[in-house]
């Protein structure tokens, strides 16, 4: 799990907001407009070694984003039987499928921590339910789940890390004026 990020200057420079972010166990949502560095942010804390994070050091890492679930892609970045099984499934599936399969099929243990780049990306509204609900049914077995999302859906019961200042506010405002 992690619990502090301070960012080193590459990605300081690429990633709006501040530099030191606090997380706290449970569910996190990075929101902010395009650009503003929610999937820099993430593969930060995945990727870079120059980052400086403290948290749990025996607890697992995941990282999901759409390329991560493609099918094709070379690498083995999930191995095992869940890996293969969701890479298979993937070739015949919708990203929402596959999304499931990832909540439902990875043995996550307490004190994991999940990283989601925009696990709504390309789903309608039901499936961004379904995958949101299934996000919080992990979050209540102990695993820590950081997701960058653009989605309310998603904004939903998670401790909120605004990139970009009032964004969660206006982008509520126009999904409300959308609905009515």
């Amino acid at each position: 799990m992690i619990h502090t990020l301070k960012l080193c200057a590459r990605h300081s420079g690429r990633v709006s907001g501040p530099d030191e972010m606090s997380f706290p166990s449970g569910y996190t949502v990075i929101a902010g407009p395009n650009g503003s560095g929610k999937s820099t942010l993430l593969r930060a804390i995945h990727e870079c070694e120059e980052c400086r994070w403290e948290g749990d050091e025996d607890s697992a890492f995941f990282y999901f984003d759409s390329e991560t679930m493609n099918p094709h892609r070379s690498d083995d970045a999930h191995s095992g039987w869940p890996g293969s099984l969701i890479k298979v499934r993937a070739m015949f599936s919708s990203h929402g499928e596959t999304m499931r399969d990832v909540l439902s099929l990875v043995k996550f243990k307490p004190g994991d921590t999940l990283l989601l780049d925009e696990p709504e990306s390309g789903h309608d509204l039901d499936w961004a339910i379904r995958i949101h609900k299934g996000v919080l049914r992990i979050v209540r077995g102990g695993v820590q789940v950081i997701a960058a999302s653009h989605h309310p859906v998603f904004w939903q019961k998670a401790h909120l890390i605004e990139l970009r200042k009032d964004y969660v506010e206006r982008a509520r405002l126009k999904w409300r004026d959308r609905l009515s």
